[in-house]
């Protein structure tokens, strides 16, 4: 669940901010607050993961009190909000993650939360694959490190068959493309490769996202965190992040990405707009 606060001296501002946010991630936690120094004591004993900040405050500058997060805690994201255009370039010098004017707009707060200066990973605990963009796989917010990129290959086409079950020879035509060959050397080293990938799995206390019977192999998607998934059921609060990018570091994905974007457009469209 993404942790939300937003710090601003006006009610009404406020208000705004809360109805938009419920809207495109109805599953956060939203504090709401009126004065820096109760904001700041927050900041000391919870880590926020989004901050919307007001610029003008009475009992304390905002871009002071930026200066104050930074230091609490360096992996929050902050959003300043404010009526003024003047201090954009002074808010950018304190690497904000984004500025928008009031009053604020969904579309600018939906952009603010899509472009977050430090992605947030870290509240989801276990293992998360992330598909939009690049391929990536995290435990517990730390990023995954495979030994080989051919077992991280594997991993993201079997995320990509959402359960279907794959044939070696399948498998092997999608590691090697062209080069494929049906010889021992390759069949020793394909085993290898799941031999590693089954285990890295039972490392992390996983193995029960990875099905093999045979000369069959497949992903248990009921079993795995992954973006593509929860946005296929509409899970807005995921939907918000995909820009048309999927897997975009293998060749493979490009046949998949128009299908793709067709479907989380239109659950987009029907979910969040």
């Amino acid at each position: 669940m993404m942790n939300i606060m937003i710090v601003d001296d006006e009610r009404t501002a406020i208000n705004n901010l809360v109805r938009i946010l419920r809207k495109l991630v109805p599953q956060a936690s939203i504090d709401k607050v009126e004065e820096a120094e109760e904001a700041l004591s927050i900041c000391r004993t919870k880590k926020p993961d989004v901050i919307f900040l007001d610029i003008n405050m009475p009992d304390m500058d905002g871009l002071a009190m930026a200066k104050e997060i930074n230091r609490l805690q360096p992996q929050t994201n902050i959003v300043m909000v404010t009526a003024y255009e003047e201090y954009a370039l002074d808010a950018m010098k304190l690497y904000v993650s984004d500025y928008i004017l009031k009053p604020a707009i969904t579309g600018d707060v939906r952009n603010a939360l899509i472009h977050l200066r430090n992605p947030i990973h870290e509240f989801r605990k276990g293992l998360y694959v992330q598909c939009f963009g690049s391929f990536a796989v995290f435990f517990d917010g730390e990023p995954v490190r495979f030994s080989r990129a051919k077992i991280k290959e594997l991993f993201a086409y079997l995320i990509d068959r959402r359960g279907a079950e794959c044939t070696n020879s399948e498998l092997r035509a999608v590691l090697w493309r062209d080069s494929v060959k049906d010889d021992e050397k390759q069949r020793k080293y394909f085993a290898q490769i799941v031999y590693e990938f089954r285990s890295l799995l039972e490392e992390l206390g996983c193995s029960e996202v990875f099905s093999q019977r045979r000369d069959a192999y497949a992903i248990v998607p009921d079993k795995i965190h992954c973006d593509y998934y929860e946005a296929l059921k509409g899970d807005k609060e995921v939907l918000i992040h995909y820009e048309g990018e999927y897997m975009s570091q293998y060749e493979w994905s490009e046949e998949r990405i128009g299908i793709i974007s067709e479907r989380l457009h239109r659950k987009k469209e029907s979910e969040i707009l």
